[in-house]
């Protein structure tokens, strides 16, 4: 028994000197992060943030917010395109004056992409490009005291109490990261067959 101890005993005060200094504590939270949208039932009421987001600045603070709610507009978006194309949904017409939108709706998305005209690409990513300048390009800006973080651009707020709107928000907020988690998977179902379990390919 002694002898076990003698050889572990050092090799303990080893292992203890060589795990190096401690890990850096984290910043306290800021106060406006408990303040924005986004906080729910999921969370247990509180704000989670494992990587430390809400410790940095205002600045940066709303910077990701903005980030989370385009992206999670796009991905809302993304996913509602991509189950219609699932469904064979089509608008009426043609996409280039010879191709049907229901011969694009048959086909897998990233193949009916393919199929999309050059000049088709380029003005849905021109699309996207102004309502990106749009966004960045109103005064004040939303780094600097602007209203993108909690732009109302469906009037959502009329008539409305403050607690209605936060719901909403809430909601938003919800469905953007859901949807952003879903497009995901559907890039993966695509690409990597058996990612997804109990997804047919």
């Amino acid at each position: 028994m002694a002898l076990k101890v003698a050889i572990l005993l050092p090799l303990a005060a080893a292992l203890k000197v060589s795990t190096g200094p401690p890990a850096r504590e984290m910043a306290p939270t800021l106060p406006k992060a408990m303040e924005m949208a986004g906080i729910g039932l999921e969370t247990g009421g509180q704000i989670w943030d494992p990587a430390g987001f809400a410790t940095f600045s205002d600045e940066s603070l709303t910077w990701f917010r903005a980030c989370e709610l385009k992206h999670g507009r796009v991905a809302m978006l993304a996913s509602a395109g991509w189950i219609a194309n699932g469904l064979h949904l089509a608008w009426p017409g043609t996409i280039d004056y010879t191709t049907p939108f229901s011969d694009l709706a048959a086909l897998p998305p990233f193949e009916a992409w393919e199929k999309v005209p050059l000049g088709g690409k380029l003005q849905i990513l021109a699309w996207a490009f102004c309502v990106e300048l749009y966004s960045e390009m109103q005064k004040p800006h939303y780094l600097k005291g602007g209203d993108f973080v909690t732009y109302d651009w469906a009037k959502q707020a009329d008539g409305k109490s403050p607690a209605e709107l936060l719901r909403k928000q809430n909601a938003e907020l919800k469905n953007g990261r859901l949807a952003m988690i879903g497009i995901l998977g559907f890039f993966a179902s695509a690409n990597i067959p058996g990612a997804v379990p109990m997804v047919p390919h």
